[in-house]
């Protein structure tokens, strides 16, 4: 009677073993497929000393270094506004779909040397975006995008852009 106690006691051990050993590999497995973040921000400065800034902040979530070869921001459109530009124009060539996606003005925020990021490091890029007409952001979102040196190309997700930006040059003007 007591073998048969101890054997179930086994039994419940070797499950619980079994599904922390599962937990571990799909935690891990996870962190492989989904290495790296990248989050979208920006600051305003309404007194006019400093000019604004898009900031992208990219954090290492792997067990190895990486190498940041490109970040780009774009401006872009929400999903629904998307999917009604593609129902209007069916016929587009697939080559122009980047074109009814995301707007002309792109930012670049890594230079010409690839950026390292250690384990667990995490980074954020900057860029002043200055007042003047051909930098007005006309997209209502922005989107990051972080290319890796092995190809990958993470996004982030969309963020809402001020409507101050789709004012510039004129935002500080006074109206008569």
């Amino acid at each position: 009677m007591r073998w048969d106690m101890f054997d179930e006691f086994l039994k419940i051990c070797g499950a619980i073993s079994l599904l922390s050993a599962t937990l571990v590999m799909l935690y891990k497995g996870y962190r492989l497929l989904f290495s790296v973040k990248s989050y979208i921000s920006y600051t305003l400065n309404f007194d006019g000393t400093l000019s604004d800034s898009l900031s992208v902040t990219i954090t290492n979530h792997s067990i190895a270094s990486i190498y940041v070869r490109a970040c780009k921001v774009r401006s872009t459109y929400s999903l629904l506004t998307l999917a009604i530009k593609h129902l209007h124009r069916p016929l587009l060539s697939p080559r122009l779909y980047p074109n009814l996606r995301y707007n002309s003005a792109v930012y670049a925020l890594v230079g010409d040397e690839p950026i390292k990021l250690e384990p667990g490091q995490l980074v954020e890029l900057k860029r002043e975006i200055y007042e003047h007409p051909l930098n007005a952001l006309n997209g209502p979102m922005r989107i990051a995008f972080v290319q890796l040196t092995t190809g990958r190309v993470v996004r982030s997700k969309r963020m809402k852009s001020p409507s101050a930006w789709r004012l510039i040059s004129r935002r500080n003007s006074a109206h008569a």
